[in-house]
């Protein structure tokens, strides 16, 4: 919010110049500004295809980093006995004949949001997968009568996935360059997640993930390279996409934002109210939709905190209904309905 005074005296050393300054903020609207190293991102502002959702998150209080990344992936904020995730009862409700790799996350294990019943995987690239799915043939014998239900669906969606992914072409060093991808793991992770896309294999769901965002010191530098990673990761994934843009949605998410003030070492403590965004499928882009609610200390969460007006859970459930086709809402978020936000076409 480059023009409000109090943004401005509460982060002197850390705050974003206005788009008048140099290394200022990049104005979207005439009141909130991008940050300057997400300027990759601008092209697909400008065309549409990208929306920001404003002071969004969990209407849970919690400040724990291990409590709100589990709500905010259970999609039960404040329970903590709920079992499956929210993006696996996604799946289960969206019905329809299942694949072997409907949904993968691009990551060492399998994300809370994406355990249940229905099948998912979890690979740090696609040759890999590819590679552990040949090896199951031998191991396919040995299990086929195993009493181990677990196990032996396991090894046979394993041996499915390598069947989907037969003939995808191994990972290409000079493709990935041409996409222009930024250094860092995110690029390299969005990149398996477009190969996926471009295999035809049946993907429905991808998750990818990005640490590194808990600025207790230093701040301004280290939020700096994180953004160059994640806007220079994002516009490269759209890139690589092509025509297939119209088709991928990309959602952002994190568990909670950071405190207004910011402290004594150039950084910021554990906060509530974020920022997500959305890119691509059909996004009604070039917009920053939610409710304000303001930087004055009667206007904070807990005089601190940027106040939640738009529960995450809205968000997703639009993306459901309008991008996935998903009716059954009520089975992925228990006893929550939300109005549309008009984010999307």
């Amino acid at each position: 919010p480059f023009l409000d005074p109090v943004y401005r005296k509460s982060r002197p050393s850390i705050g974003v110049a206005d788009p008048t300054k140099d290394e200022g903020a990049l104005d979207l609207n005439g009141s909130f500004g991008l940050h300057p190293r997400l300027k990759d991102l601008m092209p697909l502002w400008k065309d549409g295809r990208f929306a920001i959702v404003q002071a969004a998150g969990s209407p849970d209080a919690t400040r724990s980093h291990f409590d709100a990344q589990d709500y905010m992936e259970s999609g039960t904020p404040g329970v903590k006995t709920t079992e499956d995730g929210w993006l696996n009862r996604a799946l289960i409700a969206r019905g329809g004949k299942r694949g072997p790799v409907d949904a993968v996350a691009v990551a060492s294990r399998l994300p809370r949001t994406l355990r249940g019943a229905f099948p998912a995987l979890a690979t740090q690239s696609v040759d890999q997968l590819a590679q552990v799915s040949a090896m199951t043939g031998s191991f396919e014998s040995v299990y086929e009568d195993t009493v181990d239900a677990l196990l032996s669906g396991a090894v046979h969606d394993l041996s499915e996935a390598q069947k989907a992914l037969k003939g995808i072409p191994k990972f290409d060093q000079t493709a990935f360059d041409q996409a222009g991808y930024p250094k860092g793991r995110l690029g390299r992770d969005l990149h398996e997640v477009a190969r996926l896309i471009a295999a035809d294999a049946g993907l429905r769901v991808a998750f990818v993930e990005v640490g590194g965002w808990d600025h207790h010191e230093a701040e301004k530098g280290r939020m700096a390279r994180g953004l160059d990673e994640l806007g220079g990761g994002i516009a490269a994934f759209y890139r690589e996409l092509g025509q297939r843009t119209e088709d991928v949605l990309l959602v952002t998410m994190t568990e909670f934002g950071r405190t207004l003030e910011e402290n004594g070492n150039g950084g910021t403590a554990h906060g509530h109210a974020s920022v997500m965004m959305l890119f691509g499928g059909r996004v009604r882009g070039g917009k920053v939709y939610g409710k304000w609610p303001g930087l004055a200390r009667e206007q904070l969460f807990e005089n601190r905190d940027l106040q939640v007006t738009t529960d995450y859970r809205q968000v997703i459930s639009e993306v459901l209904a309008r991008h996935s086709g998903i009716t059954k809402l009520d089975a992925v978020f228990p006893g929550a309905a939300f109005p549309a936000l008009g984010i999307l076409g």
